[in-house]
């Protein structure tokens, strides 16, 4: 089992971090080092092609990025990146990369390889500057206006269910206490539905649009229903939200920033690049298949039921109505 565990751990980066190594025959050597091996700068030498200690530096780094601390030695990628080396050279050998099915595998890694290169070297020399930065913060969160609501709910499994609940609120029950009696929500019933202090986005949408259409103190009069069942709720308060401080989200703001640079910039490759995308063939229809064009074959008879009258109605069926992120109240 724990011989299984490393394999999987390794090869579930390797699978990126491999596509290093892919290439034709005329990229042969990807792995080795530029210039004559040596124990400074390559940790082994397979049949002639040797490994660098860089390989074994970046595969460490992405498996400790990825995993945390993985508790792989050294030696042990060491070892991994020999067997690869190994098969690498018999694919060379048997002239995998030929195959028509191979070569389209390579091709798809080396470009996924390559264009992850180009982004990560696109982000790294787009300097930002905190000036920016500051800029972008001010335009979209330092004049943010953000309400909190404090709130209770009950929630039960029919809209009957929920109407009675209603009723009996009105007839001045607590609304804590019957929380308690019947709420099927497991996080906050023994609190008495309370849902502390929250913002709308952290809720479902009809959720949340209850709370926000509500006053501090007012109950719902109709049920409110979400994925989760039927809800009573109870507003209690409300109150303004500070947005974040700047140091808390700048480097949220500089990673959004580098991402829309980078799509900006794709495109601006992209209408600069000639690009001419076809459609896919369609099959070529047998001769066997189509018996009109068989000697001897009748001509196909005209059918003698009458084409159906247009409707003038809509077909049924459509696109499926669009669920939104479901998040159950926070308790």
């Amino acid at each position: 089992m724990k011989s299984y565990s490393l394999v999987a751990a390794i090869a579930s980066v390797l699978a990126i971090a491999g596509c290093n190594n892919v290439g034709t025959e005329g990229q042969k050597g990807a792995t080795s080092t530029a210039e004559a091996p040596t124990a400074e700068n390559s940790v082994a030498v397979v049949n002639g092609r040797p490994i660098s200690r860089n390989a074994v530096e970046i595969l460490s780094a992405e498996l400790a990025q990825r995993r945390g601390d993985s508790g792989i030695s050294d030696e042990q990628i060491v070892e991994e990146l020999i067997k690869r080396e190994l098969l690498r050279q018999e694919a060379e050998i048997q002239q995998l990369t030929k195959d028509p099915k191979y070569a389209a595998r390579l091709e798809n890694a080396n470009r996924m390889m390559l264009s992850q290169i180009a982004a990560e070297h696109f982000i790294n020399t787009a300097a930002i500057s905190d000036e920016d930065l500051k800029k972008e913060y001010d335009q979209r969160v330092g004049s943010l206006k953000m309400t909190e609501y404090k709130a209770r709910h009950i929630l039960v499994d029919s809209e009957q269910a929920a109407n009675d609940v209603i009723k009996k609120l009105q007839k001045g029950e607590k609304f804590a206490d019957l929380a308690k009696k019947v709420s099927k929500d497991p996080g906050t019933k023994e609190s008495g539905g309370d849902l502390g202090w929250f913002n709308p986005q952290q809720m479902v949408p009809p959720f949340a649009n209850a709370v926000v259409s509500l006053k501090n103190g007012e109950l719902t009069q109709t049920p409110v229903q979400t994925q989760f069942g039927w809800h009573v709720i109870l507003r209690e308060d409300s109150r303004d939200q500070p947005p974040p401080a700047f140091d808390a989200v700048k480097d949220q703001l500089r990673s959004m920033m580098q991402t829309q640079r980078l799509q900006q910039h794709i495109g601006e490759l992209r209408n600069k690049a000639k690009i001419e995308q076809f459609d896919k063939p369609k099959p070529a229809k047998s001769p066997a298949t189509d018996s009109s064009k068989q000697p001897g074959a009748e001509p196909e008879k005209p059918s003698e039921t009458p084409a159906a009258e247009p409707s003038g109605q809509a077909p049924e069926g459509g696109p499926e109505d669009e669920i939104p992120e479901s998040q159950e109240p926070a308790q």
